[in-house]
């Protein structure tokens, strides 16, 4: 005779209340940063749009490098004259030679007063220096701006345009960008995109030797203050920022660049960004550079806010307008 059995249950383990909180922590968490990237995307749309209607030709190029993510992206491989931001692809390729051993930090270069250009440089002053070691004259071009120094650096450094622009073409991630050499000696800087730029300082910053820190500290405190994303930058402690900035006017359009990455020191998220803005010239009414201008800034709060600093100027700070040179300036 059979007896009944009683039925065995399946026995199921349950979550801890502690790894459901954890569980629905991380999806609120999720849900937060997505609502902050819609927020992020509708507010560079929204200078993005300003901007064309007031016909300034805008790129832009945002991604998260945790991630690898791109948040933001409008006309990234539009090509634009890139002003002082391709000193950065300059940079990349003294880079690798002081790293190979090709260059040495502490060798001697040496020039003429002709070589000399006007910019805030200290080797653009008159009566400046004729002969420096090679990491002042680097310091000077990311930290300054330096306009002698990238003319010195591509010449005596890297073997000329026409050299510099074999190797720009050997990457493929800097396919718009190069400069435009004019003789033996003298080039204009050239095109490049937000794109192509974004790429550079990435892969500047990406491995942090002697050397790539060197670079890092000259572009963490350089002297363009008014501008674009660092004019935004208060005094945070756990935002750093390392950026290049290219400004010209000429008569084929105002450029008003800025390039970087931004690193919260507090919450280790870093991201790069390549703001691109060309305006129409016009010898009387400058609006529309004013208005790029603004635009690096408002683009530059946006990003500040959305990588959690906690300091960043509220108030509306308008650019004054200073005329540049109304022609591009031969290195």
């Amino acid at each position: 005779m059979l007896t009944p059995q009683t039925p065995v249950l399946q026995s199921t383990t349950l979550p801890a209340a502690s790894e459901v909180q954890a569980s629905d922590n991380h999806h609120q968490e999720d849900y937060q940063q997505l609502v902050k990237e819609i927020f992020l995307r509708h507010l560079i749309d929204g200078s993005v749009k300003e901007n064309e209607r007031q016909n300034i030709v805008t790129g832009v190029s945002l991604v998260d490098l945790a991630s690898h993510r791109t948040l933001v992206n409008h006309n990234q491989d539009t090509e634009q004259f890139a002003a002082s931001i391709n000193k950065l692809p300059v940079g990349l390729l003294l880079l690798e030679d002081l790293r190979s051993g090709t260059l040495s930090p502490g060798q001697t270069l040496t020039w003429t007063a002709d070589d000399r250009r006007d910019g805030f440089g200290e080797f653009d002053q008159p009566g400046s220096p004729l002969s420096a070691p090679l990491e002042d004259v680097l310091y000077d071009m990311l930290h300054s701006s330096g306009n002698t120094a990238v003319r010195i650096l591509v010449n005596k450094g890297l073997g000329g345009a026409a050299a510099v622009n074999d190797r720009f073409a050997a990457k493929p991630e800097l396919s718009h960008t190069r400069l435009q050499p004019l003789d033996a000696s003298r080039f204009f800087l050239g095109n490049s995109t937000p794109r192509d730029s974004l790429w550079t300082i990435d892969q500047l910053m990406k491995r942090q030797d002697r050397y790539a820190r060197f670079m890092k500290d000259a572009m963490a405190d350089n002297i363009f203050e008014e501008f674009g994303v660092r004019s935004q930058l208060a005094d945070d402690d756990y935002i750093l920022l390392v950026n290049k900035v290219g400004i010209l006017d000429d008569t084929e359009g105002n450029n008003r660049h800025d390039v970087g990455i931004l690193y919260n020191k507090k919450t280790r998220a870093s991201y790069a960004y390549s703001f691109f803005t060309t305006a129409p010239y016009n010898e009387i009414d400058p609006s529309a550079t004013v208005r790029a201008d603004q635009s690096l800034k408002d683009m530059g709060r946006s990003l500040l806010h959305f990588a959690d600093s906690h300091k960043t100027y509220q108030s509306d700070q308008r650019t004054r307008y200073n005329r540049l040179p109304d022609e591009r300036i031969r290195y």
